[in-house]
């Protein structure tokens, strides 16, 4: 398996992005003045956790077409308050890189945060492909960092990713559209926590698709409501999946996550380490696990994100 992975525990926020380059770097990413890169195949992302913004500092991500142009609109970000409630350190930090696909989870408490970012092998984009997500959006809003997570499934698909007064956090990669809403609409902010360079009718950023320009996965909901499963009480491992709104209501997919997959975690312990064949993989809650509120819901309230999680794939080191 074509991946390396780091554990440590990080002391502020400055050493959570310390720990970041310093992995890659020893994978073959070169970081040098802001910016993480890769030449092969071409992965770039502006990385920032120096700006104080309402007492707190986050760490914010911007992804890049090229290694000095093609930024996205604004900024993805971890370590920043759910329902102003900061994140506490020491973190524990994971860190998973592979060839295309970079995961880090910090966790504290029994809560966590995390950013990923990459490339789709999708065949047929307009653009690079690059991509990057992370727990929160850009969260330089007044409104914010009073309100909590929004998450839920229904039958639509993926639960709405705003509540159009509120600035919630919506902590799972590529969760859900924002209903045609523009994300220089500030309440919504928050919750665009993802761009993927599609090339391909992207709305108001082109190339940069966001939310507003993604479709919600039907599929995708009946099998995470019908998880865990009765018969062994375990989840299945669920691609995670995006697709883009296209012009005669058709839809392209436009990326397949290689090395993650969306789980319940309703009986899987955080970092739990669980085996599919001859593949590990490690579980996380999307940000704090909850058993009572096991589907979430659209309030903006809640501080956990009940048991919608994501395996991330492992090789312990060696």
């Amino acid at each position: 398996i074509d991946m390396a992975y780091y554990t440590g525990s990080a002391a502020n926020v400055a050493a959570v992005l310390t720990a970041l380059t310093d992995a890659c770097g020893a994978e073959g990413w070169t970081w040098s003045g802001g910016i993480l890169s890769k030449a092969d195949p071409g992965i770039f992302v502006r990385l920032d956790a120096a700006t104080t913004i309402s007492g707190y500092t986050p760490l914010r991500l911007w992804g890049r077409t090229y290694i000095d142009s093609g930024e996205t609109p604004q900024y993805v970000s971890i370590n920043v308050p759910v329902k102003a409630v900061n994140v506490t350190y020491p973190v524990t930090y994971h860190i998973f890189v592979f060839a295309s696909e970079v995961f880090m989870v910090i966790n504290y408490s029994d809560k966590f945060q995390w950013l990923a970012f990459g490339q789709s092998d999708q065949p047929g984009l307009g653009s690079s492909g690059n991509w990057v997500a992370a727990t929160a959006g850009n969260t330089y809003w007044s409104a914010y960092p009073n309100y909590g997570v929004n998450i839920n499934i229904n039958g639509a698909g993926l639960g709405d990713a705003y509540k159009s007064d509120q600035a919630c956090v919506v902590p799972a990669i590529f969760w859900a559209d924002l209903f045609g809403q523009p994300i220089t609409y500030r309440y919504y902010a928050c919750s665009a926590s993802w761009y993927l360079d599609a090339g391909l009718e992207a709305g108001t950023y082109t190339p940069w698709m966001e939310p507003k320009d993604a479709a919600s996965n039907k599929a995708l909901v009946q099998i995470l409501a019908t998880q865990p499963n009765n018969f062994n009480n375990e989840g299945v491992l669920i691609p995670i999946k995006v697709f883009q709104k296209r012009s005669s209501s058709k839809f392209s997919q436009v990326l397949q996550v290689q090395n993650a997959r969306h789980i319940r975690v309703d009986n899987y312990t955080p970092t739990e380490i669980i085996a599919l064949g001859t593949d590990q993989w490690m579980v996380f809650p999307w940000y704090c696990k909850s058993t009572t509120d096991r589907d979430g819901y659209l309030s903006g309230t809640l501080s956990h994100s009940g048991t919608f999680g994501w395996a991330i794939k492992y090789e312990p080191a060696t």
